[in-house]
């Protein structure tokens, strides 16, 4: 009777350990994932990642990482919401400067193929529609 119950509740421990991530969330999005990616290494204090080839964004825009370098030079991020529409997306971020308070950012992205590049970055929010 233990091992009857005892292998279900194994079995069912392994696959929460390798369905979750790191961060305890459940299969990320690749825009997220990008996203993620881009201010783990602007908020490191890093340069930010280049652009894909054949980015879509637009050209002459001011680099975002300088803008998010401008609110702070280190932060932290999380990711509050985001909607995407074709090859276009925006994610609402908080970033969290070290010693300081939060500070709303909006993301606009664009993909190409499977990549999402991040184009613009401003404070604020987008308004976003959960529903």
């Amino acid at each position: 009777m233990a091992v009857a119950v005892g292998v279900p509740l194994l079995v069912a421990a392994i696959v929460m350990a390798v369905v979750f991530t790191g961060t305890g969330v459940v299969g990320r999005s690749p825009l997220h994932r990008a996203v993620d990616q881009y201010l783990e290494a602007v908020g490191g204090g890093g340069p930010a990642p280049a652009a894909g080839p054949g980015s879509g964004c637009p050209g002459g825009a001011p680099d975002p990482a300088d803008a998010l370098h401008g609110l702070a030079p280190r932060f932290g991020h999380h990711i509050v919401s985001s909607t995407e529409s074709g090859d276009s997306a925006a994610v609402n971020v908080d970033l969290t400067p070290t010693g300081g308070d939060p500070v709303a950012v909006l993301l606009e992205l664009r993909r190409t193929g499977d990549r999402w590049d991040v184009c613009t970055a401003s404070t604020g929010r987008a308004a976003i529609d959960p529903f």
